[in-house]
């Protein structure tokens, strides 16, 4: 009995030690709430996407000189998702197929070459399908397919490979992800992936130093502990965010953006925790250090890195914010999306609305770092990068 009780002394010592060499942003961390056991609700197997015609309002970038800059993407119709690295994109088409335009960075084309080179009409990627959607981690692209496995390629062969490391070249040709299966929707970042399985489970591989795949070493696939029931899920740079069943959001990784919710900032956890003042969220998307959440009343709230006024908040400056703020400027919103310090909102009516940094913006980048509205042709389905998916009027 004396052992035991010495025993629990030591424990019971050796964390006030360890406390007492935390910050005040790793004990604030410590004490954030966990992320709840959430809904058993499961999230969509996957959604049905509507098609559309592909539009840029800026050509890819390193495109040869005189390239058209706004307009249809040519033979890109029919698309129910998109993905636009800035370099490449990669287009979904409803029969399945996968396409593919723009600057080959190191095989992101999917075409079996690692040569630089601007492809300027799309062509469809071969050895892959039927596809759902595809998303991407700059050039790198992951597609989901009907049958819930993914295939991916481009020019990290460690993501590629779900955080094997087997050399630094890249996949030129699409691959099957090892291991990866049951997917509904991704959430990929720069550095790693993540997966919404269709039980409402998120599996995340890659770069774990602000411990996005929890507290572990290695950077293999893994299912990731403490948190269930949800329903999308983004990464957000050092830290990924989640909306469960039940309208909340849980974020992990790193705190020195305030992206996990928590005053001061710093820190990190790779446990889940609440993410306060966001309730009814439907939608989540994640940027440079920044995230994004849509509820049920379209109202958009943002949180994290400022930088370019990417918190839709009037200020330019690189400033950061720990607390959801609203997004003013904006009509009932249906839809989100995040590239980088960009952020964008889809309203009911299929306006396109944008705010943050210019780079994906071009001449439509907003000046005052409030949401403007981009002019399409017709309604937004989705959006990415300086491409959107256009429906008929």
């Amino acid at each position: 009995m004396a052992g035991v009780l010495w025993l629990r002394a030591v424990v019971a010592g050796a964390a006030v030690l360890s406390l007492a060499g935390c910050s005040k942003a790793d004990l604030a961390v410590l004490k954030a709430p966990a992320c709840p056991e959430g809904s058993a609700a499961r999230p969509e197997r996957q959604e049905v996407r509507p098609s559309g015609t592909v539009w840029a309002w800026a050509p890819p970038f390193q495109a040869p000189e005189g390239t058209p800059g706004e307009g249809p993407v040519p033979g890109l119709t029919d698309v129910v998702s998109i993905a636009d690295s800035g370099y490449t994109v990669v287009a979904v088409r409803a029969d399945g197929t996968v396409w593919s335009y723009g600057t080959n960075v190191d095989g992101s084309l999917g075409h079996g070459s690692r040569e630089r080179h601007y492809l300027a009409v799309p062509r469809q990627v071969t050895g892959i399908g039927p596809a759902h959607a595809v998303y991407s981690s700059g050039p790198t692209f992951y597609v989901v397919l009907r049958d819930g496995t993914v295939m991916a390629w481009g020019a990290d062969r460690f993501l590629v490979r779900a955080g094997k490391r087997e050399g630094y070249d890249g996949v030129t040709r699409p691959e099957p992800v090892p291991g990866v299966k049951g997917v509904a929707a991704m959430g990929p970042g720069a550095l790693n992936a993540f997966a919404l399985r269709d039980d409402g489970r998120v599996l995340g591989w890659g770069v774990n130093l602000t411990d996005v795949l929890g507290d572990r070493d290695s950077t293999r696939l893994t299912t990731v502990d403490g948190v269930r029931g949800v329903v999308d899920v983004a990464s957000a740079g050092g830290a990924v965010v989640a909306a469960t069943a039940d309208g909340r959001v849980c974020a992990w990784g790193g705190n020195a953006h305030g992206l996990l919710g928590v005053e001061p900032r710093g820190g990190q956890s790779g446990r889940p925790v609440l993410v306060g003042g966001l309730k009814d969220v439907v939608q989540v998307a994640g940027g440079s250090d920044v995230a994004y959440a849509l509820d049920r009343d379209g109202t958009v709230r943002a949180w994290g890195r400022g930088a370019s006024g990417a918190l839709g908040d009037g200020d330019r400056s690189d400033h950061t914010s720990a607390r959801p703020v609203r997004v003013d400027g904006l009509p009932e919103i249906r839809r989100i999306a995040a590239h980088g310090l960009t952020g964008y909102a889809i309203d009911t009516s299929g306006g396109l609305w944008a705010w943050g940094s210019g780079l994906m913006l071009g001449d439509h980048a907003p000046r005052t770092a409030r949401p403007v509205r981009i002019p399409l042709p017709g309604p937004a389905l989705d959006v990415s990068g300086h491409h959107a998916i256009v429906g008929a009027e």
